[in-house]
């Protein structure tokens, strides 16, 4: 924790109370206090204006993690870096391969024009 917390009562109704119970356990959360905190977290992530950072929770597997201690060890780039690093690469990329599709459509378009008009033969 980051100091000392105030007590605060809630009143909720049995169908509440039974709803938090039942998150109790997961995911790490160990009591009512533990269930709450999160929720009001989320409450708070998702109404932060839009140029305030987001903070996510995302599973990686244990390679990505230890290839992200190594980019942190090697070159002091931390995991929300890295991230923002790969996003921009896929972007790019991406951006790339829809210009290769739309050079490649129009020298389509260009070899059709080459061979002029089109005559049907007729006998």
């Amino acid at each position: 924790m980051s100091g000392p917390t105030q007590m605060i009562s809630v009143r909720l109704t049995e169908e509440e109370v039974f709803l938090l119970d039942s998150l109790v356990g997961m995911d790490g959360m160990r009591n009512r206090s533990d269930v709450l905190r999160r929720g009001m977290n989320r409450i708070n992530e998702e109404n932060a204006p839009e140029n305030f950072g987001r903070r996510m929770n995302i599973r990686i597997s244990p390679g990505v993690t230890q290839d992200l201690k190594l980019l942190a060890n090697m070159r002091e780039i931390d995991a929300s870096s890295a991230i923002a690093l790969g996003v921009g690469l896929l972007l790019e990329q991406e951006t790339e391969r829809m210009k290769s599709r739309r050079e490649a459509a129009f020298a389509v378009l260009k070899d059709v024009e080459d061979q002029g008009p089109h005559e049907d033969h007729t006998e």
